[in-house]
């Protein structure tokens, strides 16, 4: 089973959450979308817990458009970028539970 965590305004909150899961042995993905997407910044205040995160192995996905929108071009072993077509596919398969945070 896979945990999904789609986040538009508080990346922290769904990072932290995802990162517990994650040590608990979960399967978590946390999708960045709209402005949640301005924690992939250099020296943003959140960049801690992206890295805590990744660390716990979570997987963190950020829409592309979102990203570039807000000038952000990267895509790295950290964070996938990925379209809007990835993230419906995600979160229709059987296997996923999604929830909004």
């Amino acid at each position: 089973m896979t945990v999904a965590l789609l986040t538009s305004q508080h990346p922290a909150e769904a990072l932290a959450l995802g990162s517990g899961w994650a040590r608990d042995g979960e399967d978590v993905v946390v999708v960045l979308l709209d402005a949640a997407t301005i924690v992939l910044r250099p020296g943003h205040d959140d960049a801690a817990n992206l890295r805590e995160a990744t660390e716990a192995g979570v997987r963190v996905w950020a829409h592309d458009h979102a990203a570039a929108e807000r000038l952000i071009v990267r895509g790295d072993a950290e964070v996938e970028l990925v379209d809007l077509e990835a993230v419906a596919r995600l979160v229709g398969e059987p296997e996923t539970r999604a929830q909004w945070w």
